[in-house]
């Protein structure tokens, strides 16, 4: 089966600041790719593509007949997606055959963990390889809807790579171009947490995520009459995601001043 490569990155625009978002006189021009440095995934990732595509080929036939009996069971599981790893949930598996796959596929140790959502006619299948939060993700994605695998244009240093197995399934990682001065990003917004904030976060300071995204994502900006361009958000998970949302607040770029935060439900 030919395969085809799909990379969906942002393209790299240059933007011009007006001097209301700058100390200086007149404009200030900046491109994206002065304020970020690409990540080399290749150095990251300890699973080669190739390796990945050939493990998952070599069982591709029972891992879809694993992925479709999630799919149309998904009220046994009683959670919503439905979640497979190591000893979790593969006891609910009531085919024999399928439950004894799904036992060897984690005892293999390559695949971490199954996901599985079907919102007819939504449906998807996401088998997790390898994974470090805020700066990488791998693995194989069943999606019926092509659609679905579009990237967020407004968001600059955040990259999803594809590549089509056929079949509506498709390997990928997605990964986050480095933003310069990250860890003074993180500071300047660990700084503005208050005490109660700080106390439901379930990442450390330096595993904030910082992204380099468009001024038009700022839902709550400090100065409505300022508009950026560009804006450096920084993004905190916390105890509380699942009811308010995670915390994030957003910067400019050129001067590293507060420029507005998102809403909390």
């Amino acid at each position: 089966m030919k395969k085809l490569s799909v990379k969906i990155i942002p393209i790299l625009i240059c933007f011009v600041l007006t001097a209301s978002g700058c100390e200086s006189n007149g404009k200030e021009q900046v491109n994206v790719s002065d304020l970020i440095i690409p990540l080399n995934i290749t150095e990251v990732i300890k699973h080669p593509e190739a390796d990945v595509l050939k493990y998952f080929q070599k069982r591709r036939e029972n891992i879809e007949e694993m992925g479709n009996y999630i799919l149309e069971n998904e009220s046994v599981f009683q959670s919503r997606p439905v979640i497979l790893h190591q000893d979790y949930n593969i006891i609910k598996i009531k085919d024999p055959a399928i439950q004894s796959f799904a036992q060897q596929l984690f005892q293999e140790d390559v695949i971490k963990e199954i996901s599985s959502l079907n919102d007819d006619p939504t449906k998807t299948i996401d088998i997790l390889i390898e994974e470090e939060p805020g700066l990488f993700r791998q693995g194989i994605i069943y999606i019926n809807l092509p659609e679905l695998l579009k990237d967020d244009p407004s968001k600059f240093s955040y990259v999803k790579n594809y590549t089509d197995l056929g079949g509506s399934w498709y390997y990928y990682v997605y990964h986050y171009d480095k933003v310069k001065e990250e860890k003074q990003y993180r500071e300047l917004a660990w700084n503005r947490l208050s005490d109660k904030e700080k106390k439901t976060l379930t990442t450390p300071m330096e595993k904030a995520i910082v992204v380099l995204e468009a001024g038009e994502n700022v839902e709550q900006p400090l100065d409505r009459n300022k508009k950026l361009e560009l804006v450096v958000s920084v993004q905190f998970s916390t105890e509380l995601d699942g009811l308010l949302g995670n915390i994030k607040m957003y910067f400019n770029p050129i001067t590293m001043e507060y420029a507005g935060s998102d809403l909390r439900y």
